[in-house]
């Protein structure tokens, strides 16, 4: 794409019989594969004035992280089931549970087209393309375009009733009005485009600690806490002199926010939770973990790193006793995985409890929490062991069940 905008400046602006072109106003399109390559030529020459991305699934709009977690698995193109001969093969160390270690993902390949203008679109009958991924990295597009006060200039258009690389009458007026405003300078051209089917879809959870306001500084989630029984909480604990615990012969090693376990490959690597009911009186009370697990971070001793996923059975119900304030169960409700990769430290875990929208596979919705009180204030703390060590428990969190 590059290479053929430099011939078509050339051309325009050779001394005799130039090419009657305004290579002011470029514009690149593409479906599928080459809808890949568009959002490519897109972000990285500024030349191009307008990107329109059709139905690219998998390396392009849709976010890797998102794919892999909202998307039923082996259905959809991810980093592993994507072609190589279109990404460069270092990319497959990133799969499955190193999909989080990804230095990029396509929101901010998306993000790059600005302030230059990106529509992009999505089919669902083609359940491949990632689409429900597409669209939370439309929303997170949509969120930088909005900070820098454009947002006019980015639309997606998540429809379907066609076959992929077609389109629809209906969509017809979204594209012309990029064109009209974007190639033929038509300032009144609307071009606010949020056409998608996913009205429950949680997009935000992806992007709640971001910030984007002057003053506010973005803040990872370490209790991304919404209001709907959902809840992301991160370790944070040390002993009172700071010190933090680190390598297996007892040593205290301080490197920071966070008590840091040995771990080698092939341990037992537990995770576990505790709930307590706040308040002075409240009746017997039970609380369903509904969905939930432990991801801790492991960092290797050859540089390297790797998330180790800890699931908790879904639908884990415990009991707190009337007008008892500790947390229970004791001990803590715990499971555990195996360490299978290189050995390291823990440097730091987080604790989720996201729900599972019935009969939507993949797709994170309704309470990660649920307690038969809801008169009084649920509390859940969590921590990981290995090798008779624990990072001890977390600070708790309140879970809101109102936003």
């Amino acid at each position: 794409m590059s290479r053929l905008i430099d011939g078509i400046e050339i051309a325009a602006h050779q001394a005799t019989n130039p090419l009657p072109i305004d290579t002011k106003h470029i514009a690149v399109t593409g479906c599928s594969y080459a809808g890949k390559m568009a959002l490519f030529a897109g972000a990285f020459d500024e030349r191009v004035g307008l990107t329109i991305a059709q139905e690219n699934g998998g390396g392009g709009a849709p976010a890797w992280r998102v794919t892999d977690e909202v998307e039923a698995g082996n259905a959809s193109e991810d980093i592993q089931r994507t072609d190589y001969n279109w990404f460069a093969g270092q990319m497959k160390q990133f799969s499955g549970v190193n999909r989080f270690k990804m230095p990029t993902d396509h929101h901010e390949l998306m993000a790059m087209v600005a302030p230059r203008a990106l529509l992009e679109t999505g089919n669902t009958d083609f359940y491949w393309l990632s689409n429900r991924s597409n669209y939370v990295s439309a929303r997170a597009t949509q969120r930088v375009y909005d900070t820098l006060g454009i947002e006019d200039r980015f639309g997606f258009y998540i429809d379907s009733g066609h076959n992929h690389c077609a389109t629809l009458p209906a969509e017809a007026p979204a594209i012309a009005s990029f064109v009209d405003k974007f190639m033929l300078g038509d300032a009144t051209a609307n071009t606010d485009v949020e056409v998608n089917p996913y009205p429950t879809l949680d997009y935000k959870r992806w992007t709640a600690w971001w910030g984007g306001i002057p003053d506010h500084y973005p803040e990872f989630p370490n209790d991304w806490n919404p209001g709907d029984g959902t809840a992301v909480m991160g370790l944070n604990h040390s002993d009172r002199d700071g010190h933090f615990f680190g390598w297996p012969f007892g040593d205290w090693w301080n490197f920071g926010d966070n008590r840091r376990l040995w771990i080698g490959s092939g341990d037992t690597v537990q995770g576990s939770y505790q709930v307590a009911i706040g308040g002075h009186t409240h009746p017997d009370a039970n609380v369903t973990l509904v969905n939930g697990n432990v991801q801790a971070d492991v960092h290797c001793f050859d540089g390297t790193s790797y998330t180790l996923t800890i699931p908790f059975p879904a639908n884990q119900s415990t009991a707190v006793p009337a007008n008892r304030n500790n947390f229970f169960p004791s001990p803590a409700n715990q499971v555990s995985a195996i360490a299978s990769q290189c050995s390291g430290v823990l440097e730091g875990a987080y604790f989720q409890a996201l729900g599972v929208n019935p009969g939507a596979v993949g797709n994170p919705g309704g309470p990660g929490f649920t307690t038969t009180d809801m008169d009084d204030p649920l509390e859940t703390r969590f921590s990981c062991s290995a090798n008779g060590q624990s990072t001890g428990p977390s600070a708790p969190l309140i879970v809101k069940f109102q936003p």
